[in-house]
């Protein structure tokens, strides 16, 4: 048999009808650039009204759901036809998620630490000893009960950086048949724990922070990840109907504290059911999205200036908090220039913009990418370490 040219390692996560095919997803890096547009307006532009920075952190949590749990679950269905090795798949999955997260996370959390012992925010318990083990929603939410220092940010990478250490080994040691029901039974756990935690009168930080809502909201991105391309379930997920409902939802959740301050307020379980309609909202309308390809919308996620702030998204995250809400604030000069007092704020938020695309883009260039480009390498290596049954039996000698 004539060979295709393809060689096959241990860990080839491309599975046919098994869900969402590995390689680019249009309109996750708009996505990814709308989300930390809105944290960044929660943080520095101080949007109250409507709570901007969940809706971007919620996004953040679905597109790592849908990446993450869709190549765990692709790559469960290779262990059972024998193309893959269990050992392998958890050493690659581990191996790209530091890669990704690890660099510039600690090379941060380094400078901070050294900054912070000489002069920065020397009054201020920054808790970085928890951040450093990635507990930064533990300290949030039950250690100090608020959102001190500038680095309060760091709760949703915790979040993250947890699910990462139990995802693999829940789904990789489990059928692939049942992951769809393993996820499901997430998502009715964090409902169930979010409605718990608003009726027992839990603090605003420690909701935000450690509600597993979080949890189910990743949950249901990897759902949309398992989706297989030929189902009823994505046909329907494509509709435009399905996409001005799920916009709908969210618009009406998000915009919660305008209209209920002179239609219904709410009570605490109100305020808890009304989280759980914009997540799953959040997850129709992405689910869509994923599935329409060739629409307005996705085609608008895809210009370049947000396909480039979507790349870099993660240095921005990072770096955003840390740019001095003061800078670019000078009231004496736009005074003297008789300039109205938004474009005063106009400006300095544009400067504090500017400044986190330039710190994120030094950062992809200079660190980031360089390291990401060692992936296939090491990936290569693993699988030449760890050969999958099938492929192992194929090689030896007759």
């Amino acid at each position: 048999m004539k060979s295709s040219g393809r060689t096959t390692t241990a860990v080839d996560t491309h599975v046919k009808h098994s869900g969402h095919a590995t390689g680019h997803v249009r309109g996750l890096n708009g996505l990814r650039a709308l989300a930390v547009v809105l944290v960044f307006l929660s943080h520095k532009a101080h949007v109250e009204t409507v709570d901007v920075g969940k809706l971007g952190v919620w996004i953040f949590f679905l597109i790592s759901g849908f990446l993450i749990i869709g190549e765990l679950h692709r790559n469960r269905v290779r262990i059972e036809a024998g193309s893959a090795r269990r050992e392998a798949v958890m050493c690659v999955f581990f191996m790209k998620r530091a890669l990704r997260i690890f660099p510039i996370y600690y090379l941060l959390l380094l400078a901070l630490t050294i900054a912070h012992t000489l002069f920065y925010q020397r009054d201020v318990d920054l808790g970085l000893g928890w951040h450093y083990f990635f507990l930064s929603d533990y300290w949030i939410g039950v250690v100090k009960d608020g959102w001190p220092g500038t680095v309060s940010h760091f709760w949703s990478l915790a979040v993250e950086q947890q699910f990462y250490l139990v995802a693999p080994f829940l789904l990789v040691l489990t059928p692939a048949s049942r992951h769809r029901m393993v996820c499901a039974l997430v998502v009715l756990a964090g409902v169930a724990g979010h409605l718990a935690m608003h009726a027992a009168g839990a603090s605003e930080p420690l909701i935000y922070a450690c509600s597993p809502l979080n949890f189910a909201v990743l949950a249901l991105g990897g759902l949309c990840g398992m989706m297989g391309r030929e189902s009823g379930l994505v046909r329907a997920a494509g509709r435009l109907s399905t996409g001005m409902a799920g916009a709908l939802g969210v618009l009406v959740f998000a915009t919660q504290p305008i209209w209920s301050n002179w239609a219904l307020p709410f009570s605490a379980a109100g305020s808890a059911w009304i989280d759980i309609g914009l997540a799953l909202s959040l997850c129709v309308l992405f689910a869509w999205i994923v599935n329409r390809p060739s629409s307005i919308v996705v085609s608008a996620l895809e210009l370049k200036p947000l396909d480039y702030l979507g790349t870099i998204s993660y240095g921005f995250y990072l770096f955003h908090n840390l740019i001095p809400s003061k800078l670019g604030f000078a009231p004496a000069w736009f005074a003297w220039l008789r300039a109205p007092a938004w474009i005063h704020t106009l400006s300095a938020l544009t400067l504090q913009f500017a400044l986190a695309v330039l710190l994120a883009h030094l950062s992809w260039h200079l660190i980031e990418k360089r390291l990401l480009e060692l992936k296939k390498p090491f990936e290569a290596a693993i699988g030449r370490r760890l050969p999958a049954r099938r492929l192992r039996t194929q090689t030896q000698p007759r």
